[in-house]
This record gives C-alpha cells, structure tokens and sequence, in this order.
C-alpha cells in the first residue's frame, strides 16, 4: 500500500504539472469592471447594429463579468465595427430547379476594447464573424430579419468570450 501512494504521487506532481501554464479567467486588469458599447456599421445592411448592440448587452449582462454602462461612467469603451453582411444559399430545392430552400446570414467584423480615459487599446479582435440559417419564406426580407438576432447573438457571444475569457 506504501508502494502505491510512492508511486501515486510523483504521478499526480507530473499530471498537475502538465497544467502550470493554463488560467482560467478574464484576460481583463482588476481595474476594468464597466464597459460602455459602442457600435459601428459600416456594412450596406440598414440598421443591423441595433440586433448586435442588443445581442452585446445581453450577452455582456448573462456574462456578468463587466457591467455596461454610459461611457461617462465606463472603466472601457468596447467599439465593435461591422465590416461585412453576407447572405449566403445553403440548401436548394432540387425539385424546383434551384429555388434555394435555406439560407446563412453572416455578420462580420471587428472588435476593439480601449481604456475610456486614455484611449490606448487593451485587446483587439481584429476578425468576429456571427452566422445563423434560415428557411426560404416567399417573403425574404422577413426572413432575414428573424435571422438576424441570432447571428447577433452568435457574434456577440464571441465578441464577449474573445474579450473576458482567457485560458
């Protein structure tokens, strides 16, 4: 019995070792807990940042690691600037020639996180990309517009992750 925790123990020093360069965490100074938003568009896609900056304030809230507030009042100023709005057919209906049955949205862009006194870039995601489908209804403004806070929300997602999480 002596022998096997002798042995055991130089085993788990060796496997908790394997885990001395990993944190799990925010990326984030401890002087950083509010954060105003910011959002730009500068796609051809009408009024998309109003999804996005919705989707970001209710990720960055779920998160709960920063809190949103008037940039005034904000330790960070995160500015996400939407580059790219594509729409995309996935899937056709063979039996209706190339009537395509469903679509993808994607949102793409950049995200910027800076101090709001100083202005100096803290972290800089300079690609984010959000993306959802979507079936073909006959009316595809519609359609689009229900896709839309789900590819918001995926950008957000990753937007908040790419910014508070670090391993």
């Amino acid at each position: 019995m002596k022998f096997v925790k002798l042995l055991l123990l130089p085993v788990l020093a060796l496997g908790l070792s394997g885990c001395a360069g990993y944190r799990l965490g925010s990326t984030l100074d401890k002087s950083i807990q509010t954060v105003s938003l910011k959002i730009v568009n500068k796609t051809d896609e009408p009024s998309i940042e109003v999804a996005v900056m919705k989707a970001l304030r209710a990720e960055l809230q779920m998160d709960g690691r920063l809190k949103v507030r008037p940039q005034d009042e904000a330790d960070a100023v995160l500015s996400v600037t939407l580059t790219s709005y594509y729409l995309s057919p996935l899937a056709y209906d063979h039996t209706r020639g190339t009537l395509v049955r469903e679509y993808r949205i994607e949102l793409i862009g950049t995200a910027v996180l800076s101090d709001a006194d100083t202005k100096e870039v803290i972290l800089e995601t300079p690609q984010v990309k959000g993306e959802a489908e979507f079936p073909y209804t006959a009316d595809m403004t519609t359609a689009k517009l229900g896709a839309l806070p789900g590819a918001a929300s995926d950008l957000a997602r990753k937007v908040v992750s790419a910014t508070v999480t670090s391993w």
